[in-house]
């Protein structure tokens, strides 16, 4: 069978933007400034041997009821953005290969800034950097990082529960979906744990994010093994990010 030539060109690209992913690591994957804090940092490490160019953009995103963070307009983020408010630096720069680089953010409120949560998303855009002794034009992959950045001011409510629960097949796999649900001024950040009766996991889900304006995002949790009788979905919130909220449910499960 013979391929076309944009099909290997993607592949290319496919199989470099691996590659350029794995050579760079992150000290932090979310930035959060509490209600006391103003200052905040994140290294990029360079594992590779090669030098990399990377720049910074501040963008902000919503989230979809799947989970999915999608762009939206200024005019749609007005009042719960954190973009004018935050400083960093360095904004470009190059890595040398086996180095590391700080970035440094500082959160600047504005007089009478309203009690809640504002957020943005800082974009780690890098590539390989170009060989001043390479000869001719070169294509130089690129990848990207999406960092959340969350800022919290004054009094901040929150409240959650997980909404029905059913046991559903996705991939092939037995998975439990159900929804949570967010009402207050703040988002959710934390740990879903699934146990059967005998109080093993047989599945979780680390790390999952509800951002305001949601009112529900619907979750799926895959099963290590086939599930019967009662299981009981746990929810820990994510004490280092100023979490507090813990849920427990039970999913009746017919054999």
């Amino acid at each position: 069978m013979r391929f076309p030539l944009f099909f290997f060109f993607i592949l290319f690209l496919v199989t470099c933007s691996s590659s350029v992913f794995a050579n760079l690591a992150l000290s932090e994957y979310r930035l959060y400034f509490d209600g006391r804090t103003k200052n905040n940092s994140l290294m990029i490490r360079n594992t590779s041997d090669k030098n990399l160019d990377f720049r910074l953009v501040l963008v902000h995103k919503d989230m979809t009821e799947e989970g999915n963070l999608i762009n939206v307009s200024e005019a749609d983020v007005q009042g719960r953005s954190a973009k004018s408010m935050l400083r960093y630096s360095p904004r470009r720069g190059t890595i040398k290969a086996k180095d590391m680089q700080a970035i440094r953010m500082t959160v600047r409120k504005k007089a009478n800034l309203a009690h809640g949560e504002y957020r943005a998303v800082l974009k780690i855009i890098a590539s390989e950097a170009q060989d001043p002794n390479e000869a001719g034009i070169s294509i130089k992959p690129k990848v990207a990082y999406s960092i959340p950045v969350i800022v919290r001011h004054g009094r901040l409510e929150v409240e959650s529960d997980i909404v029905n629960p059913q046991l559903v097949t996705q991939n092939g796999q037995p998975t439990v979906m159900f929804w949570q649900t967010l009402n207050g001024n703040r988002s959710l950040f934390g740990d879903f744990k699934i146990l059967n009766e005998d109080e093993e996991v047989v599945g979780e889900i680390k790390n999952l994010g509800v951002y305001t304006p949601l009112t529900r995002r619907k979750v799926f949790i895959p099963l290590t093994e086939s599930a019967s009788g009662p299981l009981t979905i746990q929810y820990e919130e994510n004490i280092r990010y100023g979490g507090k909220v813990s849920l427990t449910e039970t999913l009746n499960i017919n054999d």
